[in-house]
Formats: structure tokens, C-alpha cells, sequence
């Protein structure tokens, strides 16, 4: 169904850029930093984008670059690495952010406990195949 996959993170402890790596390597794709020069996103049919909660939305530098980019008719795919406060408000703001750039289709995001990323596995595994890719 999704042939190109990209996978665009904003990391700040290491956690979302883990948890990055897994869906890679769950789904292949490619997978970017946000600091790294912007992909064609033409190019690409479901995007992953990746964020850590801060002040219980989506981190200022995540925000930013959605903000930048175009994502008219694309799919995405949210993940949200957390501390004590869970998903909160990272959701529901991911999901404006992203269809106002245009979006055609939000995926629920998946929201990960930061200290509990490397045992995620399974939980990333439930959530690809809530959203039909496993």
C-alpha cells in the first residue's frame, strides 16, 4: 500500500531518535533528523514524524519544521516519546499541524514512555498493525 516510507524525527535525549530506528527497521523507509537537509517529500508516500513531548504538545522544533513543509495528499504517521506526562495535547496538535500542511490522512500517534523505548517493541508492533502496516 505505502511503497516510500520517510521517517522524520526531532530528537533531544536520544529517545524519539530510537524509537525512529525501530520503526525503520520494523517497515524500512528512509529516516532523517530534522537538522538534516529536507527530503523531497513528493517522493513519499507515508511520513513518520516523530516528536518529544514538551510542555505537553509538540516540541517547538517539530512544530517548526511541519510548519515548512508541504504534505498535500500524504499520510502520516505520528510518534510521540514522553516522560511522566504521556501523549497529553501531542495528538491532537500533531494532527493540526500536520493537515494544515496539508495532510490528506493522520494516523493516531503512538506515544511512548522515553525510559521505555527499548522495550517497545511490542507496542510498536500493535500500533503498525492498528494502522495496517504489519
Amino acid at each position: 500500500m505505502y511503497e516510500k516510507k520517510l521517517i522524520v524525527y526531532f530528537s533531544k535525549s536520544g529517545n524519539t531518535k530510537k524509537l525512529a530506528e525501530m520503526i525503520q527497521a520494523a517497515v524500512g523507509g528512509d529516516a532523517v533528523d530534522i537538522d538534516a537537509p529536507k527530503p523531497d517529500f513528493a517522493a513519499y508516500d507515508l511520513i513518520f514524524l516523530g516528536t518529544p513531548n514538551y510542555s505537553a504538545t509538540v516540541a517547538g522544533p517539530m512544530a517548526d519544521y511541519i510548519k515548512g513543509i508541504d504534505l498535500t495528499g500524504k499520510t502520516v504517521a505520528p510518534f510521540c516519546t514522553h516522560g511522566m506526562g504521556g501523549l497529553q495535547n501531542v495528538g491532537e496538535d500533531m494532527t493540526k499541524l500536520c493537515t494544515a500542511a496539508g495532510a490528506a490522512k493522520v494516523f493516531p500517534t503512538i506515544p511512548v514512555k522515553g525510559v521505555d523505548v527499548d522495550q517497545a517493541g511490542e507496542k510498536l508492533a500493535a500500533w503498525l498493525k492498528e494502522i495496517g502496516l504489519k
